[in-house]
């Protein structure tokens, strides 16, 4: 073995520059995989978390109309939730958790000396978890706050930096639309949002919907409301059983679709990972290709090299080496070559991803930090190795097979 590794360097350090030259395809391609696999597993964590940040089981519900046949739209007929409704709906076994989503946009809001212009919803003791909001400060809104509509409210992080400065908002009042509400808790940070169905969530105000209903909008009608399967995957059993179930309570054909209209974050997701997985193969592929050309560089300058050292393996060959050792020793460069030139691109891909990790802001929605992922990492050196051993297959197995007179010649 230590005589093929001399041998091996050797032979590079007489041909330095046409290796050089050569293993430029396979330092830029390595290079390539690494650092677009490193882009595209950060991409893909982070609009995952971005998305379930905003509920990964979550279903908007959306109150449409119904029309009858022949009629058109003079004849359609609005259709509503009220509170019935969701308490039939809660007791659905496809249904985890479900919160009506009494928006009032634009609400006068006044804390202490500050008046502000604030999404307020009103909500019940599920909204949170439906939604994904953690508490910072305080509490949660509780069940008895909504059976009591009580007169409290749960803040987001930017809308109580808004109304109370640096002050710790919980314990102060707030009056909405001249109607005072208790603070008793803020919300985690969620920062900026891919999906936002009525603004932000760190902007928003939630207080019990009986409180809304009764003290500022009047009504009994819920405009809307959201929910969540036990599981991800069953999110559209749970649609089709809400339609079946506001079918019967309100007289109308459960199949007719525009009487009720759902968004499903597990559709959204589905639709993203479909493009990720799209992206991944396109990007793989087209730097499987760039290393493709640069093991055919290889092969054919080993092809070049066999040709020039014909004379040395004849003899060679005439003094005891065996086609067997011949073979190994001109895989063996071949395989050197293309290892230390995966090395070298593959390092310089995973410092530009080092480098990125610093600089790209993990906080945005629109940009994603690059991550190198182990697995990937193992899988592009699986892939770098194979294509040394392949791109140095023909031209060892042509040097095995130079006849020793090959050396008479050239004397």
């Amino acid at each position: 073995m230590m005589d093929l590794f001399l041998a091996t360097l050797r032979s590079l350090r007489a041909h330095a520059l046409r290796f050089f030259l050569t293993s430029l395809g396979i330092v830029w391609g390595a290079f390539m995989l690494t650092m677009l696999a490193g882009f595209m597993e950060g991409t893909d964590r982070h609009y995952m978390r971005e998305l379930s940040e905003v509920g990964p089981k979550r279903v908007w519900l959306f109150p449409g109309f119904v029309m009858k046949p022949g009629v058109g739209e003079r004849g359609a007929r609005s259709v509503f939730v009220e509170n019935d409704d969701v308490d039939g709906l809660q007791r659905l076994e496809s249904v985890e958790r479900l919160s009506p989503n009494i928006p009032m946009w634009a609400a006068i809001v006044r804390g202490e000396r500050r008046t502000k212009l604030l999404t307020v919803w009103g909500v019940n003791a599920d909204a949170h978890r439906v939604s994904n909001t953690h508490i910072a400060e305080g509490r949660p809104l509780s069940p008895t706050d909504v059976e009591r509509s009580a007169r409290v409210a749960v803040l987001g992080p930017t809308a109580a930096v808004r109304l109370f400065g640096r002050t710790p908002a919980p314990g102060h009042t707030i009056h909405v639309n001249s109607v005072p509400f208790r603070v008793v808790g803020v919300t985690v940070a969620k920062k900026e949002q891919i999906v936002n169905l009525g603004g932000r969530d760190d902007e928003s105000i939630w207080i019990p919907y009986t409180a809304a209903q009764r003290w500022l909008v009047h009504d009994d009608r819920v405009a809307q409301a959201i929910f969540e399967p036990p599981r991800r995957e069953q999110t559209y059993g749970a649609i089709q059983a809400v339609r079946q179930i506001m079918g019967l309570r309100h007289d109308y054909d459960p199949g007719i679709e525009t009487a009720l209209n759902f968004v499903n974050m597990h559709e959204i997701l589905r639709i993203v990972e479909s493009v990720l997985l799209g992206l991944k193969i396109f990007l793989f592929g087209a730097g499987m290709v760039t290393l493709l050309v640069g093991a055919i560089g290889v092969m054919n300058i080993m092809l070049v090299v066999v040709g020039e050292r014909r004379t040395e393996i004849g003899l060679r060959k005439a003094v005891g080496a065996t086609g067997g050792a011949i073979f190994l020793q001109f895989l063996a460069e071949a395989v050197a070559v293309s290892s230390l030139s995966a090395l070298v691109g593959s390092g310089l891909g995973l410092g530009l991803v080092a480098w990125l990790r610093h600089v790209v802001p993990p906080e945005s929605p629109l940009a994603s930090s690059p991550v190198a992922d182990p697995g990937t990492v193992a899988l592009i050196t699986a892939v770098l190795a194979l294509v040394g051993i392949t791109s140095g297959l023909l031209p060892a197995l042509r040097a095995s097979r130079v006849p020793p007179a090959e050396s008479l010649r050239a004397l």
